[in-house]
């Protein structure tokens, strides 16, 4: 047999590591025979059986997987110091100490799956092997981790699955325990409405505000941004506010009306609270003395109103908005728009005090209808009169839609519809005209002022077209020819009148002028219409007594140059 010294170095050529103090022991048992060193090698709680062949190739699996046991390690620490305290004591093992030994090793591999760890040997030995371990005496979150590393790779697919499974479970709900965390919160909503403020998306507003008892459109949206952005403020930072203070806090004006905050809305599985936010609504109250009075707001149901007494009618969104007022006054039925001032809302409360008094209406024209005849004005639909200054039958914020109708050069226009709210003792509207009637006005203006022009260039042509006719009778002459298109009609026959006899045989002295009254000038087809009103005196050459002759002229002109000339007369009695 070899010596101790020579086994323990032909131990470490064919295992390839130094024995163990049990593998020591094993190996003195059998005399340092060195051919038990592979059968010794093998791992702990192996039957010592079998071929050679097998142990050392499982051996080298081992040690190429780099899979060394725990108590292993242990032992060949051990080893170094081990063996010079077994030579000088001569340490022996019985053979029940042995078989104590083996049943411990093969029940910690049965029950716990995998090899004892350094400390779990250590404290077994000093047990004597007697207290078999089962698998409730061990948690694997306090073996060390290397040990647990070599565990797993021991363990089964259907063990690892077992394993694996509750930390998938455990990462998915962590995951979404984040995930409904980042969607739910004051915060969120917070940052949400202001998101949709800056970008002006009135919808996402709308949608945000609305519940299913309060719902929210477009216009409704867009009306409170309007009233918040008017009060002068940071929306983003009083929505950053309200997130700091947990909800807990709202915006609220300086008249107390409490505007924008969140609230609780529901709890996502029962757990994580989500909010909503929320535009606190102005409650309506109105008190009126019109009889058989109602009101409502838009396409909501009418509300009928106590006479002299205040009557609640309900809770509107804080946005301006408009009701439908309708009742009876001294002076019949009245049906008129009411705007909601929002501010005089104090503590999201409005009163309106809807009773029908008398008020001054005045009414300014534009300058472009200076010279306006026939002027109607038009209150809500209904012609008031002709005034620009009249008392009306009103109630206090009621609407009113003023325009006016007029007739400028023959032509009528109308002009914007202005919208004024009733409000202390005087109602002054300014009325516009649209562009295009404006430009009407100014044709028509033009026109005018070109008919004047020739009117008086006209009655001035006449007048001394009828004196030389006067002077030519007179004369029994001819002064009149440059008035008339001498190659017409009507110039042959004055010239008969005047120089061929006709005044002669008349008997007629002279004429004494006068009214010529112009009372129309048109213009057709490049020449001028004009009709008169003439009168004068006939005196005679003998005892004739005077007459005055009353005559309805026509006068057919054509412009010549700077002039006209006459080229037909007609003649009518007056």
């Amino acid at each position: 047999m070899a010596t101790k010294e020579k086994w323990v170095e032909l131990f470490e050529q064919v295992i390839g590591r130094k024995p163990s103090a049990d593998e020591f022991l094993e190996g003195k048992r059998f005399d340092f025979d060195p051919r038990k060193i592979i059968s010794i090698a093998a791992p702990a709680g192996q039957s010592n059986d079998g071929p050679a062949e097998e142990k050392q190739s499982s051996v080298t699996h081992e040690q190429n997987l780099g899979q060394e046991e725990p108590a292993v390690e242990f032992l060949k620490e051990e080893s170094v110091e081990a063996y010079p305290k077994e030579e000088k004591q001569e340490i022996s093992e019985s053979d029940q100490y042995q078989e104590q030994r083996e049943n411990w090793l093969q029940a910690f591999e049965t029950n716990i799956g995998r090899k004892p760890t350094k400390e779990e040997f250590l404290e077994a030995r000093n047990q004597g092997f007697l207290n078999l371990p089962i698998r409730s005496e061990l948690l694997e979150s306090e073996l060390p981790q290397k040990a647990i590393k070599k565990a797993e790779k021991r363990m089964s697919k259907k063990k690892v699955m077992l394993i694996a499974f509750p930390l998938i479970l455990l990462s998915v709900l962590v995951a979404a325990f984040l995930y409904l965390s980042s969607v739910t919160g004051v915060k969120v909503v917070t940052d949400d409405f202001a998101k949709a403020v800056t970008k002006k998306d009135y919808d996402g507003i709308a949608n945000l505000l609305s519940s299913n008892s309060d719902k929210w459109t477009r216009a409704d949206a867009r009306a409170l941004v309007e009233h918040l952005e008017s009060q002068e403020i940071n929306i983003e930072t009083e929505l950053d506010n309200i997130a700091k203070s947990k909800g807990k806090s709202a915006y609220i004006d300086d008249n107390q009306n409490k505007l924008l905050g969140v609230t609780e809305k529901s709890k996502k599985f029962g757990i994580f609270q989500e909010y909503q936010i929320v535009a606190y609504p102005v409650e309506v109250k109105v008190n009126t003395n019109l009889e058989n009075a109602s009101i409502k707001a838009g396409d909501k149901k009418s509300i009928l109103l106590n006479k002299n007494a205040e009557t609640n009618i309900g809770k509107y969104h804080f946005i301006k908005q408009e009701f439908t007022l309708k009742g009876k006054t001294e002076v019949g039925e009245i049906e008129s728009k009411i705007q909601l001032d929002l501010a005089t809302a104090k503590n999201n409360e409005i009163k309106l005090d809807l009773k029908s008094e008398k008020k001054r209406l005045k009414v300014t024209m534009p300058a472009e209808a200076s010279n306006a005849t026939d002027l109607k004005i038009v209150v809500n639909g209904k012609e008031i009169g002709s005034s620009l200054e009249t008392d009306i039958q009103v109630v206090p914020h009621q609407e009113l839609e003023v325009y006016a109708k007029f007739i400028v050069a023959g032509n009528t226009f109308v002009t914007n519809k202005e919208s004024i709210v009733v409000k202390g003792d005087t109602l002054d509207v300014a009325l516009s005209l649209p562009k295009e009637v404006t430009d009407k006005i100014k044709e028509k203006d033009e026109e005018a002022k070109k008919v004047e022009a020739n009117k008086a260039k006209i009655t001035n042509f006449l007048s001394e077209y009828r004196t030389a006719v006067f002077r030519s009778v007179s004369n029994r002459s001819n002064y009149y020819a440059q008035y008339y298109d001498t190659s017409s009609p009507a110039y042959k026959e004055m010239v008969e009148w005047t120089t061929g006899g006709g005044v002669k045989k008349a008997k007629i002295d002279y004429y004494d002028p006068g009214a010529l009254d112009i009372r129309e000038v048109r213009e057709e087809n490049g020449s001028y219409i004009v009709t008169t009103y003439e009168d004068y005196t006939v005196h005679y050459i003998d005892s004739t007594p005077n007459s005055v002759n009353r005559k309805n002229k026509t006068y057919y002109l054509k412009p010549t140059g700077n002039s006209f000339a006459i080229y037909n007369i007609e003649v009518s009695e007056s």
